[in-house]
């Protein structure tokens, strides 16, 4: 498309007068890109006080072909909800300030549209405005398509509050279910139980408190979204790891761990501080418990940033995770087979939801006997 083509195309989608074709072929080229983008052009001519449509106005409107546009019915092409804005508009045109809008129109015989409509003035002698033009885009299959997926966002938006409501319902009474069986559990002197039932009260009680740390995960699970909506700041990172470290050190002492960090890279992330000391802490705690027999636990961690993109990386040395095909493997099956006797825990699901809460994400690369690396990529 030469210069000339692009400046009339340009102009015409914007509402100002395109180059008056000198023959035939630019003529043809600015009708069928009028055509093919489904647009039409309108005119008001305040001193010969005539209106205009150009052919492809009169097709999207459908008139006849001896109807002859007047300002007088204007307002009879635009949906009723629009007229107040309408005049609104025509006024602010007439002393000079153009407009773009997307409303709703009606067509000669009534049939409802979306349309972009663009308009600008016309100025003539002394800056005096003396017309109006414009053009009139037909929308109708775009905007469908944008309320569809609004309606469609809605109605997500409201069946997850509503299950949100419900599994905090479930979790709330599953919470007061299993306090009371840890309180019986409490309350019954063991010892004076026959040898037989000392042993079958014994698993009621492992099962009691097995179930009372489901609960507490799955309520910080349900809570994660609300969360999520609190207002981020600026974490650093170190101050994170040290809090970690510190409460974590008893475990690390007994397994004879090391751990290690360098953030000097990435200093500070902006996070949920709550959520990353959690990440920091579940991830440093399952490396250390996760060791390969006969190799002390090592702990790196670490931030970098690659093409301004910054990501916080954890990694163990540890007996590592035997990684399937499926990437949403290791998120439903973690607590299965080994795994499971060494944690009995979901705390990677957790870890996942709120790393993804944050709009980030969470990659995990391992194998078996060379320990993991989890990067967070922000």
């Amino acid at each position: 498309m030469n210069a000339k083509k692009r400046k009339g195309l340009l102009s015409f989608l914007r509402g100002s007068s395109p180059p008056e074709p000198d023959n035939y072929p630019e003529r043809f080229y600015y009708e069928q890109i009028a055509a093919s983008v489904g647009a039409g052009g309108w005119t008001i001519d305040f001193e010969k006080k005539k209106s205009y449509f150009d052919k492809q106005l009169r097709t999207i409107f459908n008139t006849p072909a001896n109807y002859r546009p007047s300002l007088k019915y204007a307002l009879h092409f635009y949906d009723e909800e629009h007229h107040e804005q309408v005049i609104e508009v025509f006024e602010n045109l007439k002393k000079g300030i153009p407009f773009e809008a997307e409303v709703k129109m009606i067509t000669y015989e009534g049939k409802q549209f979306w349309a972009r409509c663009i308009g600008k003035p016309i100025f003539g002698s002394k800056n005096k405005v003396t017309g109006i033009r414009g053009i009139i885009l037909n929308i109708d299959g775009q905007k469908e398509r944008e309320l569809s997926l609004e309606n469609s966002l809605e109605s997500i938006e409201a069946t997850n509050d509503r299950m949100f409501k419900f599994a905090n319902h479930i979790s709330h009474n599953l919470k007061n279910h299993v306090n009371n069986l840890e309180l019986t559990s409490q309350l019954v002197d063991d010892e004076s139980l026959p040898e037989d039932q000392q042993e079958l009260f014994g698993n009621y009680k492992e099962i009691a408190s097995s179930l009372s740390k489901t609960v507490v995960q799955l309520n910080e699970i349900v809570l994660i979204q609300k969360k999520a909506k609190e207002k981020l700041v600026n974490v650093d990172l170190q101050d994170i790891f040290e809090e970690c470290k510190s409460e974590l050190q008893q475990l690390i002492e007994e397994k004879e761990g090391s751990v290690y960090s360098d953030f000097s890279e990435v200093p500070e992330v902006k996070f949920n501080k709550n959520f990353l000391n959690n990440i920091f802490c579940s991830l440093i705690k399952n490396g250390i418990k996760n060791e390969k027999p006969g190799r002390q636990p090592e702990i790196k961690a670490y931030s970098i940033e690659e093409n301004g993109k910054v990501s916080v990386i954890i990694e163990d040395n540890g007996a590592g995770i035997e990684m399937e095909d499926s990437d949403e493997f290791i998120y439903y099956t973690y607590g299965t087979g080994e795994f499971k006797s060494r944690h009995k825990s979901i705390d990677l699901f957790i870890i996942k939801n709120q790393v993804e809460a944050m709009g980030a994400k969470l990659e995990i690369n391992s194998k078996p006997g060379y320990g993991t690396k989890f990067i967070i990529h922000i």
